[in-house]
């Protein structure tokens, strides 16, 4: 008896337990969006396990606010699809590949267009970059300016220099006549290599020296009135110190330590070989016929550079030897 009344309960509550759990099989349906002003995202499930055909894919998202509700590249909607209904024409994976190319080509835009929008602005150097060539070797025109203005910069960061400098003009305009004292930017010229060694590009020969340069100057002014030297000559070393004329390999006895010497050059011959030669037999026709008179040193050298005082009767050329000179009279 027992036993048939519990088969009849087993038999009343499967139908109950089945009942429960068809209800709570309740289909169920759940939305996620996040929208901000990039991207928009939707994602759906289906409703029911008879709607086996769902699909999830990519469309894509439109802008709602424009009037040719144009493609966003920003925003991406993941909705639900259909078998046969899905909006880009085929299946999700290749609408897929198709929505991350058009994000790919929108991104490529943009980048370009940035880079377009970028601006580089040029800043102005803080140094001086034109190269001077002051302290070069003299084969150019523009060593003239720099010798100028250098020279304006030394003399009067003394005043006493400057007076000196003025006392020395005067003194030179009363021996030889003023129209035949060459500037003094290159009559106070020291050496090239004044920088290197350490001193500097002008000096101003001590008084007790003034006189052994009225001589040389006296030659030169003869030199140039007779066209030997042309009238763009100049002067580029007259008085060294002894530590100077060491240093820029002057030889041991130059008549440079006592101010009776100039070194000079005519800048257009430097370009010029046989001007340059021509003007060499000049004045080594000139030494031979009238040196001696002015007992004339001439100094001849490869580089164009001249040599003349008035200590001694001799010639010379690149190792101060009479044999390398260049006048073979």
């Amino acid at each position: 008896m027992i036993k048939t009344k519990k088969s009849v309960y087993r038999q009343i509550y499967k139908p109950v337990i089945a009942l429960c759990i068809c209800a709570s099989s309740v289909s169920a349906s759940a939305a996620i969006i996040s929208d901000n002003s990039e991207r928009r995202i939707q994602i759906r499930h289906g409703s029911s396990a008879t709607d086996s055909t769902s699909n999830a894919y990519i469309t894509p998202a439109r802008n709602y606010g424009s009037q040719s509700n144009s493609y966003s590249g920003g925003a991406t909607i993941l909705s639900e699809g259909r078998s046969g209904s899905n909006s880009l024409g085929g299946d999700s994976m290749q609408g897929l590949i198709q929505q991350k190319q058009r994000e790919f080509n929108f991104d490529s835009g943009l980048s370009i267009e940035e880079s377009k929008r970028v601006i580089t602005n040029k800043v102005t150097p803080r140094y001086n970059t034109t190269y001077n060539t002051g302290n070069n070797n003299f084969g150019n025109n523009s060593y003239n300016d720099f010798t100028s203005m250098d020279f304006n910069t030394w003399l009067n960061s003394n005043s006493y220099r400057a007076g000196q400098v003025a006392n020395y003009q005067r003194y030179l305009s009363s021996r030889v006549g003023a129209q035949n004292v060459p500037p003094l930017s290159q009559l106070l010229t020291t050496a090239r290599s004044w920088d290197k060694c350490g001193y500097e590009p002008y000096q101003l020969p001590p008084q007790e020296l003034w006189a052994n340069i009225v001589p040389t100057l006296q030659l030169y002014s003869q030199l140039k009135n007779q066209g030997i030297l042309p009238a763009n000559t100049e002067i580029r070393s007259v008085y060294r110190s002894p530590g100077l004329n060491d240093c820029a390999g002057g030889a041991n006895g130059s008549k440079h330590m006592t101010a009776g010497a100039m070194d000079i050059w005519v800048p257009e011959y430097e370009s010029s070989p046989w001007q340059l030669s021509r003007m060499q037999d000049s004045l080594c026709e000139f030494w031979q016929y009238q040196g001696q008179s002015h007992n004339f040193g001439l100094g001849l050298y490869s580089t164009g550079a001249i040599h003349l005082d008035t200590d001694g009767y001799r010639k010379w050329g690149f190792n101060h030897a009479s044999s390398s000179s260049a006048c073979r009279y």
